[in-house]
């Protein structure tokens, strides 16, 4: 199986298959569940919330937009 990930200066945020979903997550916390990785990475790039950052709009975080700019990770 394959996944997603972003490495920022905060830490990496993962796009993973989840059930009958796409799950974003950062660290242990989830951030919500997606019909695609496209959709979670969409989400993330504008401006999806993550309490555990210093920075908690993830917008100022440079996370791209595109899914084919993240990582390809195996699970």
């Amino acid at each position: 199986m394959e996944g997603f990930r972003f490495g920022s200066i905060e830490g990496s945020f993962y796009i993973l298959p989840g059930k009958d979903c796409w799950e974003a997550s950062f660290g242990n916390e989830t951030l919500g569940a997606f019909a695609s990785p496209q959709l979670a990475a969409d989400n993330l790039a504008r401006g999806g919330c993550c309490p555990h950052l210093s920075e908690t709009d993830t917008s100022m975080l440079e996370i791209p937009e595109k899914i084919a700019d993240w990582e390809i990770v195996h699970i």
